[in-house]
């Protein structure tokens, strides 16, 4: 279970005339190969939202009203999703747990529905309500720490996605001490968001990075692909352990490195066990998930890693246009049939390479 993903990654625009474009803390590298390009009029933009970099390239369609407009959306996701914000909707469902339903609006009621149908889908290892447990956590902040057990075995029991009732536009958490936290799903939500917004307004690509959540949108010159490295769980600042062609798609990726703390020797990371209230105890370092919704992909990739290569390459076998990726500890990738033949590793610790 994830409590708010900051993914680094590390997004390279490349060109035959050498552009490049590198966007610190983020998970994935992104190569793009292009014959003929246009200089943009309006250079690519960043701003910190959802607890990430979010960086946005919209490439010779880029101008500053657009940028704007996009950057003025995920403003507003934020302002609703923000678990630390008290005048946000979802502080305010928390806020009135156990007393009352909390009228909201049509963002809420729809992102809290597709993490509630992925926490039926999961069995409830992927549960929506884990904010109880991640707080104590405080990972990914100057205050993380291994929490005394006994809060632990206090509000595991908090957890539970039985306990939220959506009645039309309103929410209610049915116990005292209940929370939401929807940061697991909620950046695939805004890139989805923001690709809308590209296709309303014609542009033909873009790169969406919200730190961790990337969607490589339209087609470049001549058909050619996007090119997408996943990182080296082992070595964040080198070469990607893997690269492959892909057509149009949103890419996250979860793993035990994007957030973590040591403590006594022992490092805790941010994906949790619902089971047991601990960070999870897996050999895998990371799961990629590549499909055509980002708010499926935010939510897959968590799952996926959760339920292990087995298990989650089970699941997304089920699933049309979803393919998958995963890396151990023993510096092995497993992916699913459907990459067969596309991958490659520039890494010499990669070379083991197997589909499923």
């Amino acid at each position: 279970m994830i409590h708010r993903k900051k993914t680094p990654l590390y997004v390279y625009v490349i060109s035959f005339i050498s552009i490049a474009v590198l966007v610190t803390c983020v998970a994935i590298v992104l190569i793009v190969m292009s014959r003929k390009p246009k200089i943009p009029a309006v250079q690519p933009r960043s701003m910190v939202y959802l607890g990430s970099v979010c960086s946005l390239n919209l490439f010779e369609d880029g101008t500053q009203e657009l940028y704007n407009s996009l950057f003025y959306r995920l403003e507003q996701i934020e302002a609703e999703f923000d678990i630390h914000r008290a005048s946000s909707d979802i502080s305010q469902i928390n806020e009135a747990a156990g007393d009352h339903a909390v009228e909201v609006n049509d963002d809420i009621i729809y992102v809290l529905s597709r993490a509630l149908s992925y926490a039926e889908l999961s069995g409830g290892l992927l549960d929506p309500t884990i904010a109880p447990i991640s707080e104590l956590w405080n990972i990914g902040t100057d205050e993380a720490h291994v929490p005394n057990q006994r809060y632990i075995n206090a509000n595991l029991p908090l957890v539970d996605y039985h306990d939220v009732v959506i009645d039309g536009s309103t929410v209610f958490l049915k116990r005292d001490g209940m929370a939401l936290d929807l940061g697991s799903i909620v950046k695939g939500f805004a890139a989805d968001e923001l690709r809308k917004i590209l296709k309303s307004r014609g542009v033909k690509k873009a790169i969406i990075d919200l730190g961790g959540n990337i969607y490589v949108y339209g087609k470049k010159l001549d058909d050619e692909p996007w090119y997408v490295g996943i990182k080296n769980p082992d070595n964040t600042e080198g070469d990607p352990a893997v690269v492959l062609p892909l057509g149009e798609c949103s890419i996250v990726t979860s793993g035990v490195y994007e957030r973590y703390f040591y403590q006594n020797g022992k490092r805790y990371h941010h994906i949790f066990d619902v089971s047991t209230g601990y960070p999870l105890e897996t050999n895998l370092l990371s799961a990629t998930v590549i499909c055509p919704s980002s708010i499926d992909a935010d939510a897959l990739s968590t799952l996926v890693f959760i339920l292990g290569v087995d298990e989650g390459i089970d699941l997304l076998d089920r699933m049309d246009g979803v393919s998958g990726i995963f890396i151990d500890n023993n510096y092995e990738i497993t992916a699913t049939e459907s990459l067969k033949g596309l991958l490659q590793s520039p890494s010499y610790k990669y070379k083991v390479i197997r589909y499923k």
